[in-house]
């Protein structure tokens, strides 16, 4: 009986040895091929090994690169220094040596000390105003007080407004009547148990048949002049108390008169009532900017005020400072040709005197000179007398009458001494018209002054 055998593990292929192929390279080669692709099979690709490979290959390229920079920051100076060593030799620098002609004097240096202690107080003013303006910075909220303030001031002071209206009758192209009015603001300057008197400019009214002035609130009344000055070419009317209901009568107010004197007014913030733009109850804001210049009206010397306000041609009304007080009546009859605009007022200082005379109804008498004051200062300096520097004499007046002549310093009103034109309007007010008074004057002869006694008859 035959014995059966187990069966063995499979034959594997055969191979030709490298050698042998090598000496016999007619070998045939599908053996080999045969072999390789039977050992791909037998050993598949692990993937997770060759990501892990990848993973360690890409850390140590970036710990090589960030080591290289490294490497390079810190041999870069000494690189730098070993290409280039003649950038590391220190420069020398030489001072030039004082000479004895530059050497300041002990004046000199106290000028020098000097001028930067006026530098440094500048400096230190200059930032303490900036801190000041800092601290001080005006907001929304205080812009608004601010404006409401000025805006219930004004309203308060609308009682010592009245708006004058002078009244003609003129007929038109088909013969029907109708009345013809001009219209101006005027200021209450006084107020009795009797009577109401208010001011306006004369050149409003002239020629007027009747005169109606209107007072805050709407109550109208018929006005009387009670007197009027032709030099500065203001009227003061009156209107009786009886003609004004009782109930209107608390709203109108006397104005209370301030001080228009040049050092106080100028730069001061005012408030322009009245019509300063032709319309009448309206109002303005602004500031002083002059109060120095002089008027040239005859026997007067009144003060201009100037402004930065702009207004209309034709405004009339007053400035008030921020009290509620008068300091200037407006007027555009003396407003600067080169800004036609600008709002202009006489001083109301200068125009107390005139405002009572004519209030008393009295007339004020008529010398008909211009003149500026001679002070103490002027006359040491020029060595002229103290007194009235006569400019300029009006045609036709009793000046000229009497032979006053331009150059004249009047020194004298009858017994009473003159010292400046305020001293000699102070006199006229008190005197009458067809008064004679005795002029006492400083007329130059030959170098020098002499005193001469004019014998004047005022108007």
């Amino acid at each position: 009986m035959e014995e059966k055998k187990k069966p063995g593990p499979a034959a594997e292929p055969s191979v030709p040895e490298p050698d042998n192929f090598i000496k016999n390279p007619e070998a045939d080669t599908e053996d080999i091929v045969d072999f390789m692709h039977e050992e791909i099979k037998k050993r598949p690709m692990n993937r997770k090994k060759l990501l892990r490979r990848a993973r360690e290959t890409l850390l140590i390229a970036v710990v090589f690169g960030v080591v290289s920079c490294v490497v390079f920051a810190i041999l870069l100076p000494v690189i730098n220094n070993l290409l280039y060593p003649s950038e590391k030799t220190a420069k020398t620098v030489s001072l030039p040596e004082e000479k004895p002609s530059e050497e300041l004097s002990p004046e000199e240096l106290v000028e020098n000390e000097r001028e930067r202690e006026v530098k440094e107080e500048k400096e230190w003013i200059r930032r303490e105003l900036s801190d000041l303006l800092d601290e001080k910075a005006i907001g929304i909220e205080e812009h608004k007080r601010i404006s409401a303030s000025l805006q219930e001031l004004a309203a308060q002071s609308s009682g010592m407004i009245a708006q004058v209206s002078g009244i003609k009758s003129d007929t038109d192209w088909f013969n029907d009547v109708y009345e013809n009015r001009k219209t101006a603001s005027g200021l209450v300057t006084k107020k009795t148990a009797s009577a109401v008197y208010v001011l306006v400019q004369s050149r409003r009214i002239s020629d007027a048949e009747r005169i109606i002035v209107t007072f805050y609130g709407g109550t109208e009344a018929e006005a009387q002049e009670a007197g009027s000055d032709e030099a500065t070419g203001l009227t003061v009317l009156q209107v009786p108390l009886s003609s004004i209901p009782a109930a209107e009568r608390a709203g109108i107010r006397e104005a209370p008169i301030g001080s228009s004197a040049g050092p106080i007014i100028t730069g001061a913030p005012v408030i322009a009532i009245g019509s300063p733009t032709g319309m009448p109850g309206s109002v303005i804001y602004g500031n002083v900017t002059a109060a120095d210049e002089s008027l040239e009206i005859m026997d007067n010397d009144l003060c201009r005020l100037t402004t930065d306000i702009y207004g209309s041609g034709d405004a009339t009304g007053v400035l008030i400072n921020l009290d509620g007080s008068v300091v200037g009546l407006i007027d555009m009859h003396y407003r600067d040709s080169g800004v036609p605009n600008m709002l202009c007022a006489i001083g109301i200082s200068e125009l107390r005197p005139i405002l009572r005379r004519m209030e008393a109804g009295g007339t004020k008498a008529f010398l008909g000179i211009s003149g500026i004051d001679v002070s103490e200062g002027i006359s040491e300096a020029n060595g002229i007398p103290v007194g009235v520097w006569v400019t300029r004499i009006e045609e036709d007046s009793p000046a000229m009458a009497a032979g006053l002549q331009k150059g004249d310093i009047i020194t004298g009103f009858d017994k009473t001494e003159i010292f400046h034109m305020a001293g000699l309007i102070v006199q006229l007010e008190g005197a009458e018209p067809d008064q004679n008074v005795t002029l006492r004057i400083m007329r130059q002869s030959g170098g020098s002054f002499e005193e001469v006694k004019v014998p004047v008859t005022l108007q």
